[in-house]
């Protein structure tokens, strides 16, 4: 927005230095107002916050987090899953139960005709036994 007008004696020209003068003062003003503004925006805590703030208020940036957060979730879980229900886990499982139900029964009762059997089965089964890791001392 320039001024015009036209300047046709000294006082005249004096006086429009001064209003421009004061013109670059505003501005200058301005421009540091406007520079502190921008400086503070773009503050990385500033930056997260406006960012979470816009995701707050935009549903479909909500959908999308919320689909994406469910699909790692599920991916974690089924991962696990897998992990869990593996041959070697099972089979880890059911010689860990069946020996803690094996040991229980000759400690309640060591003078049976069972658990005596039991012992000896243990101790006269060899390493390489099929059934080996069910009856082994743990």
């Amino acid at each position: 927005m320039a001024l015009t007008r036209k300047i046709t004696n000294s006082q005249e020209l004096q006086q429009a230095m001064k209003d421009l003068e004061k013109r670059v003062q505003v501005q200058e003003l301005d421009l540091k107002v406007n520079y502190n503004q921008v400086k503070e925006n773009l503050q990385p805590k500033r930056v997260v916050k406006n960012t979470f703030s816009y995701v707050a208020e935009t549903p479909e940036i909500q959908r999308t987090l919320v689909n994406t957060v469910i699909g790692f979730i599920l991916g974690y879980a089924s991962k696990k899953a897998v992990e869990l229900l593996s041959e070697d886990s099972l089979n880890s499982t059911v010689e860990n139960l069946v020996n803690y139900q094996v040991s229980q029964f000759e400690q309640k009762h060591p003078e049976s005709l069972l658990s005596k059997g039991i012992t000896l089965f243990r101790k006269h089964t060899p390493p390489h036994s099929p059934i080996y890791p069910f009856v082994k001392y743990k």
